[in-house]
């Protein structure tokens, strides 16, 4: 008989994910995992069907931390710097609350096999941190080659290294063709668009933009904030379309239209009107089949899977910023 693993995601905020395969599952079972959107565990079974299993409640500390390193606060006395102490303390209550909650709702021991870490984690220097406690603390955590970027892991949710999942007659080489990916992550009332270039193997941010209280705390956007959105996002496009280049950027180079984060239903098919709004050409691009609280979980489960059936993962996607960083509103 062959028994597998079961991998169980879980997550902090919208954008800290970790992966984690249970010892002795059955293969019955399927692959668990917990959406760090709604800091919600869940397991995805061999229909890729969702079952919720456990809850985490974020800290106020883990907030204020993310808020931080993010710039939201409008007062610049809110944003501050984080000894290597603080980052390590909150990093060890935030892996070990959900480990502990996971195992109490499975009722067994669970593994870490992987992490899905949000930008600005790197961005501000602590990665190393994150590694560093996640070793000490977790099961299964052995070395840099299980944590991989947030937008890659939400690419692979649905697949999209593939030519058919692309698009593209079976057998196209897509590393040979311009592909291009639009993410909309709209969470904490702060909405994050990005245009990604992919090949098989990794996801580069070519550029970018947020909106910072773009729904307010009910996460619910005017009609002057979506309009807004239409023009941002219009701009977006034609900066992309308008690269010097042999071989110009063409829409049809914008592959597949990706939701992720925590608002309401309603919000996210406003978000996609006013992007049809924007760019009729991609009124058939939305890729809507996962719901955007559960995406990114759903790859982090699938990257464990790869991690776990074909170690070791080495083909971490590198996510590139613009020098410039992050484009807010005025």
């Amino acid at each position: 008989m062959y028994w597998r693993s079961t991998y169980i995601l879980t997550g902090v905020l919208a954008t800290l994910n970790l992966i984690i395969p249970s010892a002795g599952a059955s293969s019955s079972e399927g692959y668990p995992f917990t959406n760090v959107l709604s800091r919600t565990s869940a397991y995805i079974t061999d229909n890729d069907d969702f079952v919720t299993t456990a809850s985490v409640e974020t800290t106020q500390g883990w907030k204020d931390f993310s808020r931080s390193l993010l710039q939201i606060n409008r007062d610049v006395n809110e944003n501050r710097e984080y000894t290597k102490p603080e980052v390590d303390t909150l990093l060890t209550v935030v892996l070990s609350s959900i480990q502990q909650a996971t195992e109490t709702k499975l009722n067994r021991k669970v593994e870490i096999l992987g992490i899905t870490y949000p930008a600005y984690i790197v961005d501000y220097g602590y990665l190393r941190n994150l590694l560093d406690i996640a070793i000490e603390i977790l099961p299964g955590m052995n070395d840099g080659t299980q944590v991989w970027p947030y937008l890659h892991s939400i690419r692979q949710a649905y697949g999209l290294n593939t030519a058919e999942a692309l698009g593209y007659p079976a057998g196209t080489d897509i590393d040979d063709e311009e592909n291009l990916l639009l993410h909309f992550d709209y969470q904490n009332s702060v909405l994050k668009a990005s245009i990604t270039a992919i090949t098989e193997r990794t996801t580069n941010i070519e550029r970018h933009f947020r909106i910072v209280d773009f729904g307010g705390p009910k996460q619910v956007a005017s009609p002057k904030r979506l309009e807004y959105l239409s023009l941002r996002t219009k701009a977006l496009i034609n900066e992309e379309l308008s690269i010097p280049s042999s071989a110009p950027v063409q829409l049809t180079d914008f592959k597949r239209i990706i939701f992720s984060g925590d608002a309401p239903a309603s919000e996210f098919k406003k978000v996609r009107e006013a992007i049809i709004k924007a760019v009729p050409e991609f009124s058939d691009r939305f890729l809507d089949d996962i719901k955007p609280g559960w995406v990114g979980a759903v790859g982090a489960a699938r990257r464990a899977r790869e991690y776990r059936l074909n170690p070791p993962v080495i083909d971490i996607a590198e996510q590139i910023y613009d020098s410039d960083g992050w484009h807010d509103e005025l």
